[in-house]
């Protein structure tokens, strides 16, 4: 059952982030398209899973589904290493930058979005 959940969301983690490609510009080798999903995508797994979904206690499932089926889908270290690999055959200075805003993005994009939005303490939590 897992797998069909995890199928079912990648469907459209990957045609989202299709749409996205398609909808941004790769500007002088530049994949703007990838960077952004991959940036996006840092942010809401982190803030939608953490916050939203494990806050609400959301079924381990649905959790399962939006978080490795959508977002794996979403976001991909495939398409970042082949772009990075011809950033550097194309333009070394581009190609550190990429790598730069990737992976340091990420890491800051994910902990924005866990940083983002905290609910509200309820006064049970200080007892």
């Amino acid at each position: 059952m897992d797998y069909l959940i995890v199928a079912f969301f990648a469907f459209f983690g990957g045609n989202a982030r299709y749409l996205l490609g398609v909808n941004l510009p790769v500007v002088n080798g530049f994949p703007l398209g990838t960077l952004a999903a991959n940036l996006l995508g840092c942010f809401l797994f982190s803030w939608l899973v953490k916050h939203i979904m494990a806050d609400k206690d959301v079924n381990g499932r649905l959790i399962l589904g939006v978080g490795t089926g959508f977002f794996g889908a979403f976001t991909t270290f495939s398409s970042f290493a082949l772009e990075t690999v011809k950033l550097f055959e194309a333009n070394i200075f581009l190609a550190f930058i990429y790598l730069i805003l990737s992976i340091g993005g990420g890491l800051f994009a994910a902990y924005l979005g866990e940083k983002f939005w905290r609910p509200k303490a309820n006064k049970e939590d200080f007892k």
